[in-house]
């Protein structure tokens, strides 16, 4: 699942409504995004395929079907919910960058996905909610933490991927709308780690200790303050209920029964994640201020 918070439109607040230099991102043409996202999807597999072997599947996800079972119903609401999102996002933020933005959220609930195909259970349905993100129900439950963790793993691998990708493209291009992109892909995914109910990062620290949902939710408590996003209270919520579970009672001991090898792979992959996703928002953001800078002198 993944979780948006609100995010500002990279276009200058002070630019003059009819120069063009100073609205990249809606000037940009659409088959320039089309093509960039394209190369960013290219891109999926060369870093998924890593990333997804250090965390410990053993399997290749790469031939598994991501919407194996998936019918007319299924597809309908993935496609739909999917419209909705990308208008909502385009009356926001222009639709250049709405649509890569879903493109990024597609690529990382494919991610989950693929995940869920390669531990051989079953996906339900794949949904798009607007300024929420996404999710990926499954027909069949995980029997352990450390399955689970994989699981929750595989979005915001895809997702990074995605969002590399399109870092890349703008070092080849320079085209910052692939900028924007690269940074909001980056925000959204380490957010989506925050180790906290219904976000990965949820799933993921049950693998690692139960005892991480607590900072989760303080992280995501000083976030509703900082922000004032209303999204952000059911979060808070589920995180507080998850945290109150682990502390009355040890739910389904055998699911959190996870090998110390198992749990120091999955710490690895995640805290590397953590900490690479935080360190290319970092670049991202002092490219995107270097660009507005350049466009308002």
């Amino acid at each position: 699942m993944s979780s948006v918070p609100s995010v500002a439109s990279p276009e200058p607040a002070d630019s003059p409504e009819g120069d063009p230099s100073a609205q990249p991102f809606r000037q940009t043409s659409l088959w320039k995004v089309i093509a960039g996202s394209l190369a960013a999807l290219g891109l999926l597999a060369f870093k998924l395929k890593g990333l997804v072997f250090l965390a410990g599947t053993k399997v290749k996800p790469f031939f598994a079907n991501p919407f194996e079972g998936f019918g007319v119903t299924q597809f309908a609401w993935a496609a739909g919910s999917m419209i909705v999102s990308l208008g909502a996002y385009a009356f926001q933020m222009g639709f250049p960058f709405a649509l890569g933005f879903v493109v990024i959220l597609v690529v990382h609930e494919v991610g989950h996905a693929l995940t869920i195909r390669a531990r051989g259970l079953r996906t339900g349905a794949m949904v798009f909610i607007p300024f929420i993100g996404g999710a990926v129900t499954l027909r069949h439950q995980p029997r352990s933490a450390y399955v689970d963790a994989q699981i929750g793993l595989g979005g915001p691998i895809a997702g990074t991927a995605a969002s590399v990708g399109s870092f890349l493209i703008w070092r080849a291009t320079d085209e910052p709308l692939f900028l924007a992109l690269a940074f909001g892909g980056f925000i959204i995914n380490l957010f989506n780690l925050t180790p906290v109910g219904p976000l990965d990062g949820g799933r993921i620290a049950g693998a690692i200790t139960k005892w991480m949902w607590m900072f989760g939710a303080a992280i995501i408590a000083v976030a509703l303050v900082v922000w004032r996003n209303p999204l952000l209270i059911p979060i808070l919520l589920l995180g507080i209920w998850q945290v109150w579970m682990a502390v009355v009672e040890e739910r389904r001991r055998r699911f959190y029964d996870v090998t110390l090898i198992q749990r120091a792979k999955i710490a690895v992959t995640y805290f590397a994640l953590v900490f690479f996703l935080a360190w290319q928002a970092v670049v991202s953001h002092r490219e995107l201020q270097a660009l507005r800078a350049l466009v308002g002198s």
